[in-house]
């Protein structure tokens, strides 16, 4: 197929780093058209871009019946998710959104069932699936190399002070708009949606952020995986890589892995190691990811539309849904004082 014809909206912190890092010269796009109600930020992007005012539009509406379009992307306030993918949708768009998928269970499954009533797809930008390491832990993980899986330990640590970090006023900092992330690699890699979780959460003394900015759960699964996750925006220790320091135990041997760095190089972080019992770590070769990120859900898309298969991980609104239940499980647990939860079944 031809280059997919793509609206982008949103054009504020994030949403205005899509259309300047991701969407340019990215092989399988033609991007057609820009929306944003605000039009400082439509002037601002416009002349960063070097496009023509014709190209960005107040209303999706007007950006829909400019031209020809195939694909709609979503980089907008959480609340406003679900509305705008609905009027992509339908307008007979595919849509791609950004995570988190939706406010509400309720709101992803409606969107869920109109894609599929219209034959379109849906996608979520699960973006940490699309590096190197995860996708090669994916794969020793799902041929059984190792054996069963049996846990895992992971540790996010970040420095809001070092980092000068702007979403310091956003809900839920930690469980819902990072740690989603953190849920989605734990659904991808050990191929279950949890049985349960216990999750905790505080605001360390001298934290700026509004709510919560530390966070500690377990996760167990199924197959009878058990997985211990520690995240924090304030840790003054040494920082990790946005995906985490992941230690996958399985029966026979530990993967230890790590992925997504600071751009520009954000794959050079990306490791994969294996322990086996009385043996010294193990490099993993891994394969490399020219569009990776958010430009790698992007391609993927286009792989869906050109092909009509799903390729392997490819983070679907319906796939997503258990990534969305184990958000609401989380603060509803966090919410109780840690008592377990049963995330809601995709």
């Amino acid at each position: 197929m031809d280059k997919i014809r793509l609206v982008h909206v949103g054009l504020g912190a994030w949403g205005g780093n899509w259309a300047t890092h991701v969407l340019p010269q990215h092989p399988d796009l033609e991007v057609v058209g820009y929306v944003d109600l605000v039009a400082e930020k439509r002037y601002a992007i416009a002349a960063r871009l070097g496009e023509p005012p014709q190209k960005f539009f107040a209303h999706l509406d007007d950006a829909l019946t400019y031209g020809a379009v195939d694909a709609v992307s979503i980089a907008v306030p959480i609340a406003l998710h679900a509305p705008v993918a609905r009027q992509a949708l339908e307008a007979g768009k595919h849509v791609v959104v950004e995570k988190p998928f939706a406010a509400s269970m309720a709101q992803a499954r409606d969107l869920v069932a109109l894609a599929e009533r219209k034959g379109l797809v849906l996608a979520v930008s699960q973006n940490y699936r699309y590096y190197p390491a995860p996708q090669m832990v994916a794969q020793l993980g799902h041929r059984g190399t190792f054996g069963k899986i049996i846990g895992a330990k992971i540790d996010f640590r970040r420095n809001a002070f070092a980092e000068r970090s702007r979403n310091t006023q956003i809900p839920d900092p930690m469980l819902a708009d990072m740690a989603v992330h953190h849920y989605d690699l734990m659904r991808m890699l050990i191929d279950e949606d949890p049985a349960s979780l216990s999750a905790r959460s505080w605001n360390p003394a001298g934290s700026p952020y509004r709510m919560d900015a530390a966070a500690a759960m377990t996760v167990t699964f199924p197959g009878g995986a058990n997985v211990s996750y520690r995240g924090s925006w304030v840790d003054p220790g040494p920082q990790t890589a946005w995906a985490g320091e992941w230690q996958l135990d399985f029966e026979r041997a530990s993967i230890l892995w790590t992925a997504r760095g600071d751009q520009p190089w954000q794959t050079k972080r990306d490791r994969v190691q294996i322990l086996r019992p009385n043996a010294e770590l193990e490099d993993v070769a891994l394969t490399a990811f020219p569009l990776h990120d958010r430009a790698g859900v992007l391609a993927a898309l286009a792989e869906r539309l050109r092909t009509g298969l799903e390729p392997p991980y490819f983070p679907s609104g319906r796939a997503n849904l258990g990534t969305l239940g184990m958000i609401e499980a989380a603060l509803r647990s966090a919410t109780s004082g840690g008592a377990p939860v049963q995330p809601e079944a995709a």
